[in-house]
């Protein structure tokens, strides 16, 4: 066995001067791995929801406080938190899960208007954005201002006022977080009703809690399948690049000529590695 492990990451005669982790054959059996975990990763989440999925700390004052944030760098006033509207928005987030779509219409054919309308909130101009599957309320921010329709909501002068619902549930299968902010403008008469409203802490605390959860009630998840493919991706990159130095450093000490490839190929498949590590990335919005 140590035999084995030393012809994997040090280059010798018996390997013909490579790595085994090297060869074109351990590479693609890495990347078959790989591959394989993903597609475990996403069969385990459907076939049992709630052994993997997201969980998040984002409460709805984080949201309300960090969306402010983002108007009040462009010199916009902040907006008015209001019960009615984050009662419409929780409406919205659990007839996504109860209904099992991502959308802003349902299969049903309701619109976002139509959640407006159910927490009896009035309104002249108003607009939606739905988040799922983030971590943390900064990452969703920063997702929802580089996308050019969401940033149009979160800035638009035009909004007086900004309900939020932050809903557990399970989604497609997978237990996740799904975070929706309606936005909107009171008629006159809607106006008055928000006198009275109760401030974002009292809501969440009485009416709204910090987050929802719908039935089927399921435990917090210990593992997601984001951290695992994370993991899964940092380990491999890592070995590459430790077995990549073991077989420079020994090549070069001995003056070790080889009929084997460059290290073009293997450069390329660390940056493959490198993108799918970058690019995997938390949360989806709509």
């Amino acid at each position: 066995m140590k035999g084995f492990f030393s012809l994997l990451f040090i280059p010798q005669e018996r390997n013909n001067h490579r790595a085994l982790l090297l060869h074109p054959s351990f590479l693609g059996v890495i990347i078959a791995v790989y591959l394989l975990n993903q597609s475990l990763i996403k069969s385990l989440s459907m076939l049992k929801p709630g052994i993997l999925g997201y969980s998040s700390e984002i409460t709805v004052q984080k949201v309300l406080d960090q969306t402010n944030l983002q108007r009040q760098k462009l010199g916009l006033p902040p907006l008015k938190y209001n019960a009615l509207l984050s009662e419409s928005a929780v409406l919205k987030a659990e007839d996504m899960f109860q209904n099992d779509y991502w959308a802003h219409n349902s299969p049903a054919g309701k619109s976002p208007w139509d959640f407006f309308q159910q927490a009896g909130y009035h309104y002249t101009v108003a607009g939606e954005n739905l988040a799922r599957d983030f971590y943390d309320t900064e990452s969703m921010l920063k997702a929802w201002m580089n996308s050019p329709t969401h940033r149009d909501n979160i800035v638009n002068s035009k909004y007086q006022e900004i309900g939020i619902g932050v809903v557990n549930g399970v989604l497609n299968g997978v237990k996740t977080t799904l975070v929706v902010q309606h936005f909107a403008t009171p008629t006159p008469q809607q106006s008055k009703i928000a006198e009275t409203s109760p401030t974002p802490l009292q809501s969440q605390s009485q009416a709204l809690g910090s987050t929802v959860e719908v039935s089927p009630p399921v435990s917090s998840p210990k593992i997601n399948p984001l951290f695992l493919s994370k993991i899964l991706g940092t380990v491999i990159f890592g070995i590459i690049v430790v077995v990549l130095i073991i077989d420079s450093y020994i090549t070069l000490k001995q003056g070790t000529s080889r009929f084997t490839g460059s290290s073009a190929g293997h450069i390329g498949f660390l940056m493959v590695i490198l993108m799918l590590l970058i690019f995997t990335q938390q949360g989806s919005i709509f």
